[in-house]
């Protein structure tokens, strides 16, 4: 992978253009809150904040209530859209030249915004601009920090794009609450995949890249929160993640348009799904040795789904004997 230093500097300074923050919600009152307090304080000023209510049923509404700002835009639907139907309709209120989502229970640091749109006004090739970003608890405790490299890069996003189609190991450039890209990529990338729940991000950015170049900044901007309620840790529980991997290898590899963009060959195709064959058994295995016997059936039942028993065990005597 070609990494490049990121240009810090900029004859675009002086332009500031608007940048829409997005905050999907349903059912967030505890930490709603927290994360429109961070964003209406950011330091770049030529933001619109638009909250989509998506039809809660708690104190979201009273929450809400408490907040006048004229940079705020409240939505409430009556209809329920679902997370991805919700995404992809707050988009579409979306005025700025840049969208920045934040996740209602996140949080935005002061200068979130403004870093990321410097960087953005410097590559204007840029497909996407992302950072580092701290992982909280409940409380607010930094339990971890993640970040696309060890500092701050910019990358060729078609070739970023195939590494992620032929790996599909992790999701290096983080949360939509890390990433902020150009309002005018949407009609070429299309709409948020409601196939998609817990990669629905993560596919989202493998195609916007086929546009431009992924920038990093090495700087902790935000913080993910993880939480009992949240959708990763219900995708942990129930192992949708299973469902959703051979959704998308079928999804690119199926698709001649995404094979041509991409550069994807039906050796890739086989030696993604072994891998990731491997990989949904070793968790199952080690689920089983810590008592898990649940979780561990409800994995083994997801990928017994996607690939046969005969599969299944022919790729794992290839491993075990080095084939």
């Amino acid at each position: 992978m070609i990494m490049r230093k990121p240009n810090h500097s900029s004859n675009n300074m002086k332009n500031k253009p608007l940048v829409s923050i997005l905050i999907p919600t349903f059912n967030r009152e505890e930490y709603l809150g927290q994360a429109l307090n961070s964003a209406l304080a950011q330091t770049y000023k030529n933001i619109e904040i638009i909250v989509h209510d998506d039809a809660s049923t708690d104190n979201t509404p009273g929450v809400l209530a408490l907040y006048h700002d004229k940079r705020l835009k409240i939505i409430r639907t009556k209809i329920n859209y679902g997370m991805l139907g919700g995404w992809n309709y707050i988009v579409g209120t979306a005025k700025g030249e840049y969208i920045k989502f934040l996740a209602s229970d996140d949080l935005l640091e002061p200068t979130c915004v403004e870093e990321l749109v410097r960087s953005a006004l410097s590559h204007p090739n840029a497909a996407l601009i992302t950072c580092q970003r701290k992982f909280i608890d409940e409380g607010g405790k930094v339990v971890k920090k993640m970040g696309f490299a060890k500092k701050s890069v910019v990358v060729d996003g078609l070739e970023h794009a195939r590494w992620i189609l032929t790996t599909l190991r992790e999701n290096k450039i983080g949360e939509p609450t890390a990433v902020l890209y150009p309002n005018r990529l949407v009609k070429g990338a299309g709409k948020y995949d409601k196939q998609f729940s817990q990669f629905a991000d993560f596919e989202y950015w493998i195609r916007l890249l086929q546009f431009g170049d992924l920038v990093y900044i090495h700087k902790p901007l935000c913080s993910f929160r993880t939480h009992a309620g949240s959708n990763t840790s219900a995708a942990i529980r129930d192992g949708r993640f299973i469902t959703e991997i051979f959704a998308l290898i079928n999804k690119y590899y199926k698709s001649r348009t995404f094979v041509k963009t991409y550069r994807l060959t039906q050796s890739d195709r086989v030696n993604i799904t072994k891998l990731k064959t491997l990989d949904t058994l070793k968790n199952i295995k080690d689920l089983f040795v810590h008592g898990q016997i649940a979780r561990a059936r409800r994995y083994f039942c997801r990928l017994s789904k996607e690939v046969t028993i005969d599969k299944m065990t022919r790729t794992t005597t290839e491993f075990l004997i080095g084939k």
